[in-house]
């Protein structure tokens, strides 16, 4: 783990007088590019009025003429979602919607071990006998040519509401809404698929009630969905996800009040964070296993009851799956070890569960600090998800190439491919010469914050930096010349008592490598109220 304190112009200085923000935090601001004052103030106080208009969306004018049609005709419609939970949030966004504007519609989640993810032909083909005649794709579609051409064949027609990158040609729907298309004028182009989702929502309140409205009620689910696919919080997200935690604070619906009381947290101090780390992966363990039907079915329930039994099953399926990681993951560091990783790591079985490999990719790139490939063999096939650092866009790198794989798509940091065991010789000399990375971790360090200037004040102005994640992470800081007095152990939570300039503080998580003592400089983030996390400990004087 190498540190780097970021430069930082003395612009700060005007921003710390002119908002009349501390310091510290005119700093950050700074250092991520805030630079003036407006847009300071839009971002330490983001409205909902800074969501762009849904209109902007590709498409949007055809999407909504199609599906005023069905409601006239009184036809059915099915949404067609993926199994994960930005997939399921999206389905719920839209099932609210469109049942209470009176439409016929249902919804359609693949089995992710049977079907795989994305639209596929066995599916239009079970949808079809429900006499369906508009598919609505939701987190998905944009690279489903051959399933969308078969539906038109027989007599289906298909809208795709997607954010994934887009292929060279595009599927023949009868609408295509993705923000990332090169025609679109939509100008944030980062929104998770909810938010897409949410955004078509509006369009549709709009187009048939002739009403502005920003749905503000399914907010929760759109956060939920936006923390969960790991896109930027910035801009448009971060609007989307402030204003949405606040009504899982404040107003959470049956089904999250009762997932908040199974996972502990109903009475925490809600960020994305803890959400990224309890709701989620609970609402992802259904369909991570197979079927996502029991989560779906508690986000859209109004039944307590029925809310508490379905979040008692996730619960239990939250502990498969991560007993299935914890295997898995053992099993790639024990082939890893004594072996030179080079600038990939890639590894696959036939005995792993696909449902989360996903998750053991994640995993390793946080400790190794580079992309990584994981897999299942079935036959001469490898299916494969990968997840890289931020600093290095593994679907830019592998596009060139998408002919030599069976199936390719995804984001910059993460994507779903799958290829001929014969193949991947050549996906590793790809990856090898493509990728240049260092397995040390590089910290930037926002700014120097003695660990006495933390008040109260400071703690206030830092929250306002939320919610924190992909895009903008949590602030980093440094306290010069701090010298640690012992270390304590209270209800298994390990911590270092730190002296600064007479002053004593706690710090936890700090690498206990470091010398009773010794005098460092501490390289640290600050949590919830004032809980001070060490990430790492210099040789006092060092940079």
């Amino acid at each position: 783990m190498r540190f780097i304190l970021r430069d930082c112009p003395l612009d700060w200085k005007d921003l710390s007088s002119s908002l009349g923000v501390l310091p510290p935090i005119a700093r950050i601001l700074v250092g991520r590019g805030i630079t003036s004052s407006f847009l300071a103030k839009r971002f330490l106080s983001p409205f909902i009025e800074g969501i762009s208009d849904p209109f902007l969306l590709p498409d949007i004018e055809m999407a909504i003429s199609r599906v005023k049609r069905a409601l006239i005709n009184r036809e059915r419609v099915c949404l067609y979602g993926d199994y994960d939970v930005d997939g399921l949030t999206s389905i719920a966004v839209l099932f609210h919607t469109m049942k209470g504007l009176g439409f016929d519609v249902f919804y359609y989640i693949p089995n992710r071990l049977t079907e795989g993810y994305g639209l596929n032909i066995e599916a239009i083909e079970k949808i079809k006998k429900q006499n369906v005649s508009l598919i609505i794709t939701i987190d998905c579609g944009v690279s489903s040519s051959t399933p969308i051409e078969y539906a038109r064949s027989i007599g289906i027609d298909t809208i795709v509401v997607d954010h994934h990158n887009v292929p060279e040609v595009l599927p023949p729907a009868i609408a295509i809404l993705d923000p990332k298309r090169e025609d679109s004028l939509y100008p944030f182009k980062q929104l998770s698929g909810v938010g897409v989702a949410w955004q078509f929502a509006r369009a549709l309140v709009k187009g048939l009630l002739d009403e502005e409205s920003y749905l503000e009620e399914s907010l929760d689910l759109v956060s939920l969905g936006t923390i969960a696919d790991i896109v930027p919080l910035i801009e448009e997200n971060r609007i989307i996800v402030k204003r949405g935690i606040d009504r899982i604070k404040f107003s959470p619906r049956i089904g999250l009040l009762s997932l908040m009381r199974s996972s502990g947290i109903e009475d925490s101090i809600l960020s994305a964070e803890l959400l990224a780390l309890t709701l989620v992966p609970r609402l992802n363990s259904a369909g991570r296993l197979g079927s996502a039907d029991i989560a779906i079915e508690l986000l859209l329930t109004s039944d307590p009851a029925r809310a508490k039994a379905l979040s008692s099953q996730l619960e239990e399926k939250n502990k498969s799956r991560r007993g299935l990681v914890d295997k898995i993951l053992q099993e790639v560091i024990r082939r890893l070890e004594g072996k030179d990783l080079g600038s990939t790591i890639l590894e696959y079985s036939d005995s792993w569960h696909s449902g989360v490999l996903g998750i053991v990719a994640s995993r390793l790139v946080d400790m190794f600090n580079r992309p990584a490939f994981i897999g299942r063999k079935e036959g001469d096939v490898i299916k494969f998800s990968a997840r890289s650092p931020e600093e290095v866009d593994i679907y830019s790198i592998l596009f060139p190439f998408k002919g030599m794989f069976l199936k390719f798509g995804g984001h910059h940091y993460a994507l779903g491919l799958t290829i001929k065991e014969r193949d991947i010789d050549n996906l590793k000399n790809i990856l090898d010469s493509s990728i240049q990375v260092e397995g040390e971790e590089l910290i930037e360090i926002d700014a120097e914050l003695p660990l006495k200037e933390i008040t109260p004040m400071l703690l206030k102005q830092l929250s306002l930096l939320e919610p924190f994640g992909m895009g903008n992470p949590r602030p980093v800081f440094i306290a010069r010349g701090v010298r640690i007095i012992r270390r304590e152990m209270q209800s298994n939570s390990k911590s270092i008592i730190i002296e600064d300039e007479g002053k004593r503080f706690e710090i936890f998580e700090l690498d206990e490598s470091i010398l009773m003592d010794d005098f460092i400089d501490l390289v640290y983030s600050i949590k919830g109220m004032g809980k001070i996390i060490g990430i790492g400990g210099l040789k006092s004087g060092n940079n």
